[in-house]
């Protein structure tokens, strides 16, 4: 799938958090950045695979006040109930999914990763040329997979996902790993 312009997200309407405790949720954070971060909502917990590894279960709770404290621009993006499978069933899946990978490297996994094998896996749909969330996004939508999409921090009612490459996502992973390591070298005083 070859996408040159912007995805456009329409139609979100902000988050209620209630709303997040019952369904499945894509979890589109820094929406504005190249690349913004993907996790999953299910299960009443956060998932995602991270450059320092897996996230797993992590209370919305807690997601949330980062996301509001640190004014994320976020997505929240409702998947249609499974025909079969319960949300607890399809949480412990995608751990799975995520814990096939040990982190989000250069030249590697990404945050997509786990994303892409739970579709292919539980959804049974096609993602062989799926590399990117505005390439994932419409696949969903051509599958009626989106219900609805809720929001923080998004102020206008029509988005666009920015189209970036694997390129950029190196660049990204690189820059934040060597972050990370001053920051852990300031913190221990190892400068």
């Amino acid at each position: 799938m070859q996408i040159s312009a912007p995805y456009q997200i329409n139609a979100h309407q902000a988050l209620q958090d209630h709303i997040l405790q019952k369904d499945v949720f894509i979890v589109i954070q820094h929406a504005s950045r190249i690349p913004p971060h993907i996790g999953l909502i299910a299960g009443k917990q956060y998932h995602s695979l991270t450059i320092k590894g897996h996230e797993i279960e992590m209370s919305l709770e807690l997601l949330l006040k980062n996301i509001r404290i640190r004014k994320i621009p976020t997505f929240f993006i409702l998947i249609k109930k499974h025909p079969v499978f319960s949300n607890d069933y399809l949480k412990e899946h995608f751990i799975q999914d995520i814990r096939q990978f040990k982190k989000v490297e250069e030249g590697g996994a990404t945050c997509l990763s786990p994303l892409r094998n739970f579709f292919r896996e539980a959804y049974d749909l096609d993602v062989t040329d799926v590399n990117f969330i505005f390439e994932l996004l419409p696949k969903l939508e051509q599958a009626t997979l989106i219900e609805s999409v809720y929001s923080i921090g998004i102020e206008s009612p029509h988005f666009s996902l920015p189209v970036y490459s694997h390129n950029d996502i190196d660049v990204n992973i690189v820059s934040a790993l060597r972050e990370a390591s001053l920051i852990r070298k300031h913190s221990t005083g190892n400068l």
